[in-house]
């Protein structure tokens, strides 16, 4: 049996139009086939919690898939899990190379591997893409009160983009300081102005190769802090980082990390995968191989330097 959970707000309205058309393509695949569609935040959660199947697919986007691993894991339901991409962003589909038209997506997946992958915990919850500290979460927060439907509907991946440069000129970077231990067992400690401090389980953020040796299934999450100490080095970094020169600067930290605690002054906000969260501290783990998740099959090394 396969359950499918579909987010019809996503991509400005076009999880509801795929409905039919992916529901039809499961089943010529399995014998029984379960369509839900969400409403609201945690209703993805719900369902996993009280349907059982052999597959679970996500149509949607990273919310919406963030919010089934939640159920998943919470339920301790070792179900593989595998996301069909009709969001805006987009992250995990870009690094696994899933295939954005979503008919194509889920034949991709119906011929791909099962593979597990690390999850991150911060928060209580749990993330299969990037916790961040900062700027971005900042405007993450800013983009829930600014019509943010009908922005993504018409910018799709621009409007982050467009909502980073209306805000920038308006965050204020923060003294930040982080204790880690590190995958060898050893602690290390860093203390400096930052705008923006990431935990990730992928090398490519947004299109940007921030964490370039990052590795889904090895054990470990990588920490990136890019400094600040002017308005702009928000560009600074930003295009260091697009480039992938950001590594080369002195005051940059690209680690892999195992555990991590985060504070600053004054508090920031914090997001999970694009999900607003609460402001720091924070303190984030990771959670080796923690789930079983359908991907594309692929060369050993297709991730690296994404």
């Amino acid at each position: 049996m396969a359950l499918l959970i579909i987010n019809p707000k996503s991509g400005g309205g076009k999880g509801e139009l795929w409905s039919t058309r992916l529901e039809r393509e499961l089943r010529q695949h399995f014998r029984h086939v379960h369509v839900a569609q969400t409403v609201q935040a945690g209703d993805a959660a719900k369902v996993i919690a009280v349907h059982e199947a052999d597959v679970i697919f996500v149509a949607g986007g990273d919310g919406v898939f963030h919010d089934a691993i939640n159920g998943l894991w919470q339920t301790g339901k070792k179900i593989p899990i595998a996301l069909i991409p009709i969001g805006t962003g987009n992250v995990f589909a870009s690094n696994f190379a899933i295939p954005f038209h979503p008919l194509k997506a889920l034949k991709t997946l119906l011929s791909g591997e099962i593979r597990r992958l690390d999850l991150g915990r911060a928060h209580g919850r749990v993330f299969h893409c990037t916790l961040g500290v900062g700027f971005d979460a900042y405007v993450v927060a800013r983009m829930q009160t600014e019509r943010p439907p009908l922005l993504k509907r018409f910018l799709g991946k621009l409007a982050y983009l467009v909502s980073a440069l209306r805000h920038c000129l308006h965050y204020e970077w923060s003294h930040i300081h982080v204790t880690a231990q590190l995958p060898d067992g050893s602690q290390k400690e860093w203390e400096r102005e930052a705008w923006l401090v990431l935990v990730t389980n992928l090398p490519n953020y947004g299109g940007v190769p921030i964490a370039p040796d990052a590795q889904p299934d090895d054990g470990a999450l990588d920490l990136v802090i890019l400094p600040s100490q002017s308005k702009i080095d928000y560009f600074r970094f930003a295009l260091m980082g697009w480039l992938g020169w950001h590594r080369q600067h002195p005051e940059v930290v690209v680690q892999p990390i195992c555990h991590a605690h985060i504070t600053s002054d004054p508090p920031v906000p914090t997001q999970l995968d694009g999900e607003l969260a609460f402001e720091t501290p924070v303190s984030v783990e990771v959670i080796p191989h923690a789930l079983p998740v359908l991907l594309p099959k692929a060369q050993p090394r297709r991730l690296k330097g994404l």
